[in-house]
């Protein structure tokens, strides 16, 4: 990339400054909760649609369940229904002779909850205070819909053309490990040689994502019992036993290299919801959520979680009810050329060293597995800080997100090929 194109290049983010953030705001102000089994990203995806067609892109606004390959597809997750929960793909077409490059985020958001806990009491508000985006979604991950927006709107404005095809997709239903919305992409037949899910943490650039998912335990005891002392004794020899089982992974996380710190060695096996009985004092379930270090087997955790809880003492029987689907790790290596290219992309826009790292579960490991394309998180949904996502008043910092459109830009001229304007 000559040194008129970088220039050129910055100056068009910086000018467009205004215009991305408007987009971010109008996009986090379409509530697109995910509530499973459904969602409501419905709306937002149908405006990101016709932005996208604005731009002069080809745009596919498809629903999952129209997709044929989607209906049996090994990925996906049969818990979460898709009706009514349409995709959004745009491919900007190259002069032909480069490499394809597909940017990757998803539409749908967490709950809010109590939205007292929000500035001005508004979850949705996009509200611009003191150079921060507020609102659910700013960053996880309505941000990474208008980056990958933006990169076609900045391209245009220098007047630069890639040579190689650049997709623009935005998925619904990724939270919870859902996936639905990439499964039924990549069904669809959509492909680059690489991809970017720009949905990342901190800025960081994660070459990995963990795998697992949840299963939910359902507690029986034997009948007739005046009381639930009996159920709530065998749910806590239940605990304990996946208390150990949580001991003995932190244990194994530790040593990773990207996942022997926090937040990812911290409770890799998570208690998450507790249904106790009411009127049947015989019964009850609560659910697990658990991470899965990239290379493991998910078989094998199965059998040691299902051999874990039904060691706890009776009187009692433990069943364990999967997931339809986990989420399948990934990998990309150091040395691959398009972790070399977007490193690069990374330090020429922000004048420093990439942290390299990993990323918890997320749908890398959906596009590597079925995809077959290296793909890398990037992007600045803050995690474990202030205005975090899927916490009351989540933001992102606009000089942060400007940092990593230009790292997209670059990294799109330099494995995708450009002919200068």
């Amino acid at each position: 990339m000559s040194a008129t194109i970088k220039t050129s290049v910055e100056t068009a983010v910086k000018r467009l400054e205004g215009e991305a953030v408007q987009l971010l705001q109008e996009l986090v102000r379409i509530p697109s909760v995910n509530r499973p089994p459904t969602g409501d990203e419905k709306q937002v995806q149908e405006f990101y649609a016709e932005v996208l067609r604005r731009l002069g892109l080809a745009v596919d606004l498809f629903e999952p369940n129209d997709v044929p390959a989607f209906r049996d597809h090994p990925g996906r997750l049969r818990d979460h229904d898709m009706a009514g929960r349409p995709n959004v793909a745009g491919v900007l077409k190259g002069t032909g002779g480069g490499r394809s490059l597909m940017l990757l985020a998803h539409a749908d958001v967490e709950v809010p909850g109590d939205a007292s806990l929000w500035i001005d009491g508004n979850p949705f508000s996009g509200a611009l205070r003191d150079g921060r985006v507020y609102g659910r979604g700013s960053g996880d991950d309505k941000s990474g819909m208008m980056i990958n927006a933006m990169i076609v709107r900045i391209l245009q404005d220098c007047g630069i053309r890639l040579h190689g095809d650049l997709t623009v997709a935005s998925a619904s239903d990724e939270e919870r490990g859902g996936g639905n919305g990439t499964v039924a992409l990549l069904a669809k037949g959509y492909r680059a040689d690489a991809c970017i899910n720009v949905d990342g943490i901190n800025g960081n650039m994660a070459l990995s994502n963990l795998g697992g998912g949840g299963c939910a335990l359902e507690l029986l005891v034997p009948s007739p019992v005046p009381d639930g002392t009996p159920l709530i004794e065998y749910f806590d020899r239940v605990r304990e036993k996946l208390y150990a089982l949580r001991t003995e992974r932190e244990t194994e996380f530790a040593p990773h290299p990207l996942y022997g710190l926090p937040p990812f060695n911290s409770h890799p096996v998570r208690l998450v919801d507790i249904v106790m009985a009411v009127d049947d004092y015989t019964h009850g379930t609560f659910q697990v959520w658990f991470y899965l270090l990239p290379g493991e087997s998910e078989d094998a955790f199965k059998s040691r979680l299902e051999q874990a809880v039904a060691g706890a003492a009776g009187p009692g029987a433990c069943k364990v009810h999967w997931q339809s689907r986990l989420l399948p790790s990934s990998e990309v290596a150091r040395d691959h050329p398009f972790t070399v290219s977007l490193l690069s992309a990374y330090e020429q826009a922000a004048a420093r060293s990439a942290r390299v790292t990993g990323s918890p579960m997320s749908d890398m490991g959906l596009v590597s597995r079925f995809g077959s394309m290296p793909c890398i998180c990037h992007a600045v949904t803050r995690w474990g800080v202030e205005g975090m996502a899927h916490q009351p008043n989540e933001y992102v910092e606009v000089d942060k997100l400007m940092e990593c459109v230009k790292t997209v830009v670059f990294c799109a001229l330099d494995w995708c090929g450009h002919s200068p304007p």
